[in-house]
């Protein structure tokens, strides 16, 4: 596979990990059915990372899978953007390809919420964040992060992290977990801060 597919889906596989499951880019067909009215209990029966195989150049998927980049393409594109302008000689540029990325700074950015608004502000410097609202997009009554399983548990999550393709990956995955696992992943390599936003609009740094 070309070096920029292999790259994500070694990140989706390690985001997968300190997610607990939750970031998992086979919600291709569970979304899909979603999107189009259809019958879900065959899409969730496909999800499933556990069955992607990635030998060499290879992928190799489960039966009725399929997989989506939503939660970590535009981190990737905004990572690779950042890194040719410095490998250009711009040392003091903040890249916004869905997700940010600074390089130098201080940056200062806004978050928001789509249902409460804006809520708070972030200064990054050397610096990656990637924030995820599921009902920024709708689908359905929770919105574009969809699970088998798990309903989102948060209205915004946003990840400062080394990597906006990390920190993508991480938000959209957290956006459906507790508190407990936020605080875990917290202490992951790479992780700066994490802030989530619940429901009635209460926000939480970690």
């Amino acid at each position: 596979m070309p070096p920029h597919f292999e790259s994500p889906m070694w990140i989706a596989d390690e985001a997968h990990r300190l997610t607990d499951g939750l970031f998992d880019p086979t919600v291709q067909p569970l979304w899909q059915a979603l999107a189009e009215g259809r019958d879900v209990a065959g899409a969730r029966r496909s999800v499933g990372w556990d069955r992607v195989k990635m030998r060499g150049n290879r992928v190799q998927l489960g039966a009725g899978q399929a997989l989506t980049f939503n939660g970590i393409a535009q981190g990737f594109a905004t990572d690779l953007v950042s890194d040719m302008l410095r490998e250009r000689g711009f040392d003091q540029t903040l890249v916004n390809i869905g997700e940010h990325r600074g390089s130098g700074g201080p940056w200062r950015l806004g978050l928001t919420d789509p249902v409460h608004g804006r809520l708070a502000m972030r200064t990054i410097e050397n610096m990656a964040v990637a924030t995820s609202s599921p009902l920024a997009t709708p689908l359905g009554a929770h919105g574009h992060i969809v699970h088998p399983v798990q309903t989102p548990h948060w209205s915004t999550v946003s990840v400062e992290a080394e990597t906006a393709t990390m920190a993508d990956a991480l938000s959209t995955g957290l956006a459906l977990g507790d508190l407990e696992l936020a605080e875990r992943v917290r202490g992951a390599k790479g992780v700066h801060r994490i802030t989530l936003i619940d429901p009635g609009g209460d926000l939480t740094t970690l």
